[in-house]
């Protein structure tokens, strides 16, 4: 088993424990498809291949869907949980373009997509049969369809990659450095997340702390009204 689908087993019940929890983890899956999709007809307006420029058109078109297919089911989630007024998975989804292609170029785009969607594939095989295994046949029957696409995804990328590269030994290399700049760039989003928690607890620890200081101050040197003489 890879570190993706035992990571994926491993945190099924954290991620999918609730109604409320699925609607959250869905709308993410909705978001990721549509900044999919934004990258992909990026691609298409840039590429000098007519050829690959459709065949990413038809991703596109792909990614369109699963974004509306997985804002579909948050949503009845959401209902279930009664977050209808209160989470943002009521919102339109709307993500934003990376502009991979353009920061990549298209041999590492072509890895980095091809990438992604062989990592979707293992989560979702693992999801699948964590839902058939609970008797959730919507979101098992949800996340089927959807491998449909992703496996003809992961064949087309490979493919095109290995098309483009002047040598598989290339490609094979353009996948490496494709894998080690997700890695540094997983990192990255890391520990920005984790600063931003360490700045949040600190402050609270700041003004707490500063309360007593505040009334210490006051007691000693009271507020007077009006003016004092020097």
């Amino acid at each position: 088993m890879s570190l993706t689908a035992a990571l994926a087993r491993l945190l099924n019940p954290l991620v999918w424990r609730s109604s409320a929890r699925s609607a959250l983890k869905l709308h993410g899956f909705a978001l990721a498809e549509h900044g999919s999709m934004l990258d992909l007809r990026l691609a298409a307006r840039l590429t000098p291949s007519p050829s690959r420029a459709a065949a990413y058109l038809r991703h596109a078109d792909d990614e369109t869907r699963h974004a509306q297919m997985f804002g579909k089911r948050a949503r009845q989630l959401a209902r279930e949980a009664a977050l209808a007024r209160s989470h943002a998975v009521w919102d339109p989804i709307r993500a934003d373009s990376e502009q991979l292609f353009v920061g990549l170029g298209e041999l590492d785009f072509l890895a980095f997509v091809h990438v992604g969607e062989a990592r979707a594939i293992e989560q979702f095989l693992v999801y699948v049969d964590y839902f058939e295994a609970r008797g959730r046949e919507r979101d098992a029957s949800l996340l089927r369809t959807i491998l449909v696409d992703e496996h003809r995804h992961a064949a087309y990328t490979r493919s095109l990659l290995f098309e483009l590269a002047a040598s598989e030994a290339e490609a094979r290399r353009a996948l490496r450095r494709v894998r080690r700049w997700e890695a540094w760039r997983s990192w990255l989003r890391a520990g920005r997340f984790l600063a931003e928690r360490v700045y949040m607890v600190a402050m609270l620890l700041v003004y707490v702390l500063a309360a007593p200081l505040g009334l210490l101050v006051r007691w000693a040197r009271p507020l007077t009204r009006g003016w004092r003489g020097s």
